[in-house]
């Protein structure tokens, strides 16, 4: 990805470092929408696009790594974010700007402080898979 304005800590840290660096360059990345040229914005789309991918490609191996139980569920939510965060159509320079300024910051944002905010708590020991028992979950993620 093209160098951001980089911090060392996202907005929501989860103190697992992966998470964290992974979280804190996309952060920079979206905040770049802001102040870009309008002719840069479908670069930087793209960009952030394939960072979100990337990111979710090591997430799930991560989670994988410590077998945890909703990593079905959490999969699923990071294809639907990529879709979602995917989606521009035909947009003017200020709509592609909002749409990374605004809408895919919520998307990360949110996704951030639910399942990802789970998953750390998950890998940082502070709960087991006894937690998820009582779910009603498939218990493997379809193949992709």
């Amino acid at each position: 990805m093209a160098p951001a304005a980089s911090r060392t800590q996202p907005d929501h840290p989860l103190g697992v470092e992966l998470m964290d660096a992974d979280h804190a360059r996309i952060e920079s990345a979206i905040r770049q929408a802001a102040v870009a040229d309008d002719a840069d914005l479908p670069a930087l789309h793209g960009e952030i696009v394939s960072e979100l991918a990337s990111h979710f490609a090591r997430e799930e191996e991560l989670m994988r790594a410590h077998d945890f139980p909703g990593l079905h569920c959490h999969f699923a939510q990071h294809r639907l974010l990529l879709e979602q965060a995917r989606r521009t159509g035909a947009m003017s320079p200020s709509a592609l700007r909002r749409h990374i300024g605004v809408y895919v910051a919520q998307l990360v944002e949110s996704h951030v402080l639910t399942l990802d905010q789970v998953t750390a708590a998950f890998i940082r020991g502070e709960f087991g898979a006894e937690r998820f028992e009582g779910l009603r979950l498939p218990p493997e993620a379809p193949a992709t």
